[in-house]
């Protein structure tokens, strides 16, 4: 992952003020959360009330009065998947939402990790993971649907990396460290093209943090990150005359 990916990141995965439960337009809140895992994002099967049944959702509620945002996704997450999150960062934009009765709400989503465990169903009929390139192959809410351009964006940012070390003891200490941040981390045994069985081999650990988070522990460490340089847009030269060129154009 080069600059110009984590520049995306950076822009893509913006902070919204925690401080009340209105939105942009001072309309109610309502907030959605993206969970990311594996370069995958939870889908939620809606299952009522009818005009919303068998449909999917980025699961979340409304801000409560004098909740902050943050506040009610961990709580609806807990309450709808059991699951513990983290915050990573909220997407750009917001999403009118009208309800069954005429009210106007606005819809904010952010881009959140689980801390650990799977979601249990206890409001929806099903959940699902997508990859970033099948998002568009479940029926979504209307409110849901204008974030999942950008939403693809981000999730393919956040797929796994891999940090390459040295030694065992270093990658499972880098492993624990991002467990702890709340990031899957796996440590398998690297083996580089060409190298036979009994080789020194060194270690991977495969983990779905940020490259910047990814990167200052490989720095500690003293290991490197397994990415693809972006390619180089090639030079080309300019093409001079010959000869100078004499008044009125024409090279002599």
């Amino acid at each position: 992952m080069g600059t110009s990916v984590r520049s995306a990141f950076v822009r893509l995965v913006r902070g919204v003020d925690d401080g009340g439960n209105d939105g942009t337009d001072g309309l109610p809140l309502v907030v959605g959360a993206a969970v990311v895992r594996d370069g995958r994002v939870l889908s939620a099967q809606r299952s009522g009330p009818a005009a919303a049944a068998g449909r999917w959702e980025l699961p979340g509620g409304k801000v409560e009065p004098g909740e902050t945002p943050e506040a009610a996704l961990e709580r609806e997450l807990t309450e709808e998947l059991r699951l513990n999150i983290t915050r990573v960062g909220w997407l750009d934009g917001a999403s009118p939402i009208t309800t069954g009765d005429g009210r106007r709400l606005q819809l904010r989503v952010a881009v959140v990790r689980a801390r650990e465990g799977d979601p249990q169903l206890t409001e929806h009929t099903a959940t699902g993971w997508l990859p970033p390139e099948s998002l568009g192959v479940v029926d979504w809410l209307e409110a849901d649907r204008p974030f999942l351009p950008q939403l693809a964006r981000v999730v393919a940012i956040l797929g796994p990396m891999r940090g390459i070390f040295f030694s065992e003891e270093a990658a499972r200490s880098v492993a624990a460290r991002l467990r702890t941040g709340g990031y899957d981390a796996e440590v398998l045994r690297e083996r580089l093209s060409g190298e036979d069985d009994d080789e020194d081999h060194p270690w991977a650990v495969v983990s779905d943090a940020p490259e910047l988070v990814l990167d200052t522990l490989v720095d500690e460490f003293d290991g490197w990150l397994d990415v693809e340089e972006e390619p180089v847009a090639p030079v080309i030269p300019l093409r001079l005359p010959k000869a100078p060129k004499r008044p009125g154009g024409q090279p002599g």
